[in-house]
């Protein structure tokens, strides 16, 4: 027996007789059970002293150095003389490989850490150790159950964010009550913690109000009360599901999407322009065109020769400039939006939006300004709220370049339940990892 072998291996209980190299170069290990650890029953937990015979498994390992040594573990059957018990005979078993198995537990472990932690796909991380897709699975799920159980509470939440991923291409769908032909817009509603670790702890099926006001109507009184802000984009679904919902907390809307809403103005604007004055999309030899990026750019990182560009090929463009007012009120709604995070007075937030309204009143034959001014009127109260308390959507919109990305490790989930398994252990490693870091008092 090698002692020295045995380490080396690793596997508590498992003892190395020999290893010799086959006839294609490959380490087979002959090992045996520690006799220590063998003949015990796995049910009654009495040491049987009546061997019935032997049998040799091959489990399957992990790779140890250059490659995954074979291993040959002769282990005995034992048969349970203890009257009680309803186990008349057994085969030794290990912690590390249970019984029945043909994969070691640590393979197991690699595999599901591989899928789960390291975000590879299922066929990648089989073919690497030498399984099935199924068992690859199988692995997974198991780890995924252990670290984010599927039954219980959702996470005490301050500040919650919502807002939808596409989880696959719309498609027609035979309703099975009905035998109607129906329209299923595969959508799936994201409900992230903003302010805590919880990362998106849950997602609904569908973007209706209904649905999501259902799945949040099911929590407790508690934690519906503990929410006090919800961040959304201009969605008036979601802010629907918050005065249904949530009637007490406040809504806040995201300065992102308010200014991608300003920078399309901006470039409706270019568009329609290009077809006014040529009758065609805008070339490379149209001023305006070749300014496109800079006019979307926040105007305080322009240099002054690329401002001097910009503002000539804006003139050449349209004397009229409308395309100028279109830039200034975009760079309006920047400047009070910068606002955000910095402890603002009232004084200065009412100056910066009055500054915005009174400009777009005196251009409101825009119809892209006109469009922009009814938007940050309509969101008026959401857009203060996220003014001064600084909160805004960006982590749910984190997490939803994480659900594209595990959609495209995967290339396309057909079962939802496994898609929503591999987004949640991907999208709560912070909740996970205060969990493990936890010390009692």
């Amino acid at each position: 027996m090698d002692q020295g072998s045995s380490l080396l291996l690793g596997i508590e209980g498992l003892q190395v007789l020999d290893v010799r190299l086959d006839a294609d170069g490959r380490r087979v290990a002959q090992v045996v059970t520690d006799p220590e650890l063998a003949g015990w029953c796995p049910q009654c937990g009495e040491q049987s002293s009546s061997p019935k015979g032997w049998v040799t498994t091959r489990p399957r390992d992990v790779t140890i150095g250059p490659d995954v040594p074979i291993l040959l573990w002769r282990k005995q059957k034992w048969r349970c003389k203890v009257v009680w018990c309803e186990r008349k005979s057994f085969t030794e078993s290990l912690p590390g490989i249970p019984a029945r198995s043909r994969l070691t537990a640590r393979l197991r472990q690699r595999a599901a850490e591989a899928i789960g932690e390291h975000t590879r796909s299922v066929s990648d991380v089989a073919g690497e150790y030498g399984i099935t897709w199924p068992i690859a699975h199988r692995a997974f799920v198991a780890y995924a159950e252990l670290m984010i159980p599927v039954a219980g509470p959702p996470p005490a939440v301050t500040v919650l964010g919502i807002d939808e991923t596409r989880r696959g291409k719309g498609r027609y769908e035979i309703a099975t009550d009905t035998g109607v032909k129906v329209w299923i817009d595969r959508f799936d509603t994201g409900l992230v913690d903003i302010s805590g670790p919880g990362g998106l702890f849950a997602q609904v099926n569908g973007r209706s109000s209904k649905t999501v006001i259902e799945w949040i109507e099911a929590q407790t009184d508690a934690w519906r009360a503990g929410i006090t802000h919800v961040a959304i984009d201009t969605s008036a679904t979601y802010a629907k599901v918050v005065r249904e919902a949530l009637p007490h907390a406040i809504v806040i809307l995201d300065r992102f999407h308010l200014v991608a809403l300003a920078n399309r103005a901006v470039t409706d604007y270019r568009r329609e322009l290009a077809w006014t004055n040529r009758g065609r999309r805008g070339r490379k030899v149209d001023p305006e065109w070749a300014q496109r990026n800079r006019l979307l750019r926040a105007g305080e990182t322009l240099t002054a020769a690329e401002r001097v560009k910009m503002f000539q090929a804006m003139k050449a463009a349209d004397p009229t400039g409308g395309l100028h007012n279109c830039w200034r009120a975009k760079e309006l709604l920047r400047h009070l939006l910068k606002l955000a995070g910095t402890e603002p007075d009232w004084a200065q937030v009412w100056q910066r939006l009055t500054d915005f309204q009174m400009f777009c009143a005196d251009h409101i034959d825009i119809r892209q300004i006109r469009r922009l001014a009814q938007t940050v009127d309509d969101w008026r109260s959401s857009i203060i709220e996220g003014i001064f308390t600084g909160v805004s959507n960006g982590r749910s919109e984190g997490y939803n370049r994480i659900v594209k990305h595990i959609g495209r490790i995967a290339f396309g989930f057909r079962n939802p339940a496994n898609q929503k398994r591999r987004i949640r252990f991907a999208c709560t490693r912070a909740s996970r990892r205060a969990a493990t870091t936890l010390k009692p008092c």
